[in-house]
C-alpha cells in the first residue's frame, strides 16, 4: 500500500485529498494496473483522472488512449517478478 500511494504522491505528482479515486484506488493492483498505466499515459496526457483510468479492463485502457495492447503487456511484464503485499499493520512481540 505504501508503494501506491509514494507513486501517486511522488511520481504523478496529485494529493491523495484531491484524488476523487481514494480510497477505492488504493484496491488496484500496484504493479499489474496502476504502474504500468499511469507509467505509459503519464507523458502521453497532459491531464488525466485516475477514476477514468484505473477501473477500465486493459482492452478498453488500450482503445481509449490510444496504446497498443502489446506495450500494455510489456510494462506489466516489467514488473511482475515483484510480489505486492498490502501490509496494514505489523505485529511487534510484547517485551
Amino acid at each position: 500500500m505504501e508503494a501506491k500511494v509514494n507513486y501517486i504522491v511522488k511520481n504523478l505528482g496529485r494529493p491523495l485529498a484531491n484524488e476523487k479515486a481514494f480510497p477505492l484506488l488504493l484496491k488496484f493492483n500496484y504493479n499489474q494496473v496502476i504502474r504500468p498505466r499511469c507509467d505509459l499515459i503519464k507523458d502521453k496526457v497532459k491531464h488525466f483522472e485516475l477514476h477514468d483510468v484505473l477501473p477500465l479492463t486493459d482492452e478498453q485502457f488500450c482503445l481509449a488512449f490510444d496504446i497498443p495492447a502489446e506495450e500494455l503487456e510489456r510494462k506489466k511484464a516489467e514488473r511482475s517478478t515483484k510480489e505486492e503485499r498490502d501490509v496494514l499493520w505489523a505485529y511487534v512481540p510484547a517485551m
